[in-house]
C-alpha cells in the first residue's frame, strides 16, 4: 500500500459518511466462486440486484433465504429420470453465502429467463426526534 492509498483510504472513512452501506461489501463477494456464475447489478443508490444464471432450474428448485445478515442461496435438482444425449447445461446442487451488511434488506427474489433474480435495498430507519436538555 502507497501513501497515497492509505490518505485516500483514510480520507473516505473521515469524509464519506453517506456512502452507500453496500460499498465496500461487494469486495467480500468476490470469494464467492464456482457455479453458479452471478452478476451484481446497481439500480440507484442503496438498490442492488443479484442475479444467478440457473438455466435448467424452476423456482420450486431454489430456496432463498435470508438469517442474521446472510443471504443464503441453495438449488437442487433431480433429472436422473432424464436421458441425455449430451449434457452441456450444468443443474448441479449448489449453495453459495453472501454477507449482507445490516442495514439491508431482500425486497423480491424471482426466476426469469434463467436467471434467478433478487433485488435488496437498505431499511428505512425511523428517526426520532428527542430535545436534549443541557446541565
Amino acid at each position: 500500500m502507497t501513501s497515497f492509498d492509505l490518505i485516500n483510504s483514510v480520507h473516505k472513512q473521515l469524509f464519506n459518511k453517506g456512502l452507500d452501506v453496500f460499498d465496500g461489501v461487494f469486495d467480500s463477494w468476490s470469494k464467492v466462486t464456482g457455479f453458479p456464475f452471478w452478476n451484481v447489478v446497481k439500480y440507484s443508490k442503496g438498490k442492488y440486484g443479484l442475479e444467478l444464471g440457473l438455466a435448467g432450474f424452476k423456482k420450486e428448485n431454489v430456496l432463498v433465504e435470508v438469517n442474521d445478515g446472510v443471504l443464503t442461496i441453495e438449488g437442487k435438482v433431480d433429472d436422473a429420470a432424464v436421458d441425455y444425449v449430451q449434457k452441456g447445461l450444468s443443474t448441479k446442487s449448489f449453495f453459495k453465502q453472501f454477507s449482507l451488511p445490516n442495514e439491508a434488506i431482500v425486497d423480491e427474489a424471482k426466476m426469469e429467463d434463467g436467471m434467478l433474480k433478487i433485488q435488496f435495498g437498505i431499511k428505512e430507519v425511523e428517526r426520532n426526534s428527542q430535545k436534549v436538555d443541557i446541565k
